[in-house]
Formats: structure tokens, sequence, C-alpha cells
């Protein structure tokens, strides 16, 4: 199922409802992109700078907890197996990845976020990120992204979700963790998997009705979770849900977007998920 997205007014609806709970999991995860970052950096060569997008260029298999691949000239493909001590491998390529092996079963909470992402991530910034990111909020202008993905091999079994992930900070020069705030954009989930915290209203983005969700672990965490799931999206106005976060208090004008991801959350199994393409700019760059 694919949509097609344009930027339009963001629009309030219904009211507040109150559910438990699903997880905490983004504490755990946090805490460790640290060490997903170093894995990258100083791994002996791990990160290796793919061709073009388009080219179609395959990369090493990733097993590693927090090993990461650069992809494409532009973006980081990340393992980043958190919550589970069990066994997950990506096979990257240009635009994208497939989680070849998944064994992680958490009821609790997500196992782990393979991913891709654009940005800065404790000090590390992708290749082309220069005057791009860490992005001032209040002058955040246009963020379009393009992110397409397949299913896993055993639908029946797996129990996952498919999700942008964008971190914001105080300042331009963390080379820490994010202190702000973390904002999510939910594609499609399974029967059970839900956000952190409980859900407080619709809103519609980019043509499409979102059930906004705000929790809060340790830092404000707000989930836009699509209320028709879909496997891709095409031109999503990423900067209109940070106007909505911002409007809502969560995301503060005086912050920095400091990167923009997008991969799966998979609380149990999940092999065979793939992202085909995912792609993001700022100001068309």
């Amino acid at each position: 199922m694919t949509d097609r997205t344009s930027v339009g007014a963001t629009e309030v609806r219904g009211g507040r409802a109150a559910v438990r709970r699903a997880a905490a999991r983004a504490t755990r995860r946090t805490r460790f992109l640290l060490a997903a970052v170093l894995t990258l950096v100083v791994a002996g060569g791990s990160l290796l700078v793919g061709n073009a997008v388009g080219s179609a260029a395959t990369y090493p298999q990733v097993c590693e907890q927090f090993g990461s691949r650069g992809v494409g000239g532009k973006y980081v493909a990340q393992n980043n197996r958190w919550g589970t001590d069990k066994q997950q491998c990506i096979t990257p390529f240009d635009t994208g990845f497939t989680l070849d092996v998944a064994q992680g079963t958490n009821n609790a909470g997500p196992s782990s976020y393979p991913s891709l992402y654009r940005g800065c991530v404790y000090g590390y910034c992708t290749p082309g990120s220069t005057n791009l990111f860490p992005a001032p909020v209040r002058t955040l202008g246009t963020v379009r992204s393009n992110f397409a993905t397949t299913g896993p091999t055993n639908k029946a079994t797996s129990q996952y979700n498919t999700a942008y992930d964008i971190w914001f900070d105080p300042t331009a020069t963390n080379k820490g963790r994010n202190t702000g705030a973390e904002m999510m954009i939910w594609l499609n989930r399974t029967s059970w998997v839900q956000p952190i915290g409980k859900p407080y209203y619709d809103v519609v983005i980019g043509g499409a009705v979102y059930t906004v969700w705000y929790g809060k672990i340790d830092l404000p965490v707000i989930s836009y979770v699509r209320k028709t799931p879909t496997t891709s999206v095409s031109n999503l106005p990423i900067d209109a849900f940070v106007r909505d976060a911002t409007a809502r208090g969560v995301v503060k004008p005086t912050w920095f977007m400091t990167s923009v991801q997008a991969g799966f959350e998979p609380w149990t199994g999940g092999q065979g998920l793939k992202v085909t393409n995912f792609s993001v700019t700022r100001n068309g760059l």
C-alpha cells in the first residue's frame, strides 16, 4: 500500500483516550546509540561509504550488536540491537537493507531498531550533512522523505512497527546523548504493538490522519501513528510533524533537529523485513 503525501494544514480532531503504555523502549535504545557510533567510526574500516544511490551496491552483512555501515554516500545503516541478546543481522545496500536474521522475542518492548539515518549522532555526522544537520527548528525549512518497505517472511509470528525516529537537542554541538525530545512517525504496526505513553488526539498531516501519542521516560516522546497503515510514503513532510510537535510544546523552537532515522522496531521475529528505499532532504539538499 502506497501513500503519496503532500504538504497540508495540521488539523486537530477528537478527544483524549486512556490506554496502557506497552513498553519503555526509548531509554534502553538511546543508551546504546554511543556504542553504535563508536562501532561505526573505529571498528577497523567498518564505515564503508558506498557508491551513489541507484548503483545497487551491496555491503557485507552486519551482525555486530551496534554495527553500522555507510551506504549510498550520505546515509548510515545500523543494526542497533538493544532489547534482546539473540542474534540479529542486516545486509545493507545503497538505498536500504534487509533484516536477514531476527531471533529476538520480546513482549515488553522492541528488540532493536535496525534502520538508516542521515544527520548527526553522538558527534558523528553522515557525509554531506554539513550545513544541513543539526538543523535549527526555528529555521528548519522543508524536510522531505521517501521511505519504502516490504514485510517479513513470516507475518503470522512477527510483531513489529515501521517508523521514523527523529531526534532533537537544545544545542548544535552536543557530542553525547540528545537531551531534548524524540519524535516518531509510525507507518504501520502489528496487533498489540504500540508506542510509549497514551493517545491524545488525531491530526491530519500531508493528507493522512495520525493519532498522536505522548509519553515520557527520561525524555519526552511524541509518536504519530498512521490510522491507515502503509508500507511506503513519498515526499513525506517531516517539517509539518515538527511544527505540530512544536505547537504542542514537546519540541522547542530554539532546539536543533539532529538526525532523521527510518526503519523497524521488531519486537518478536521480523526476519525478511526490508527497506527498499530511503532518502531525506532538507531544503532540497
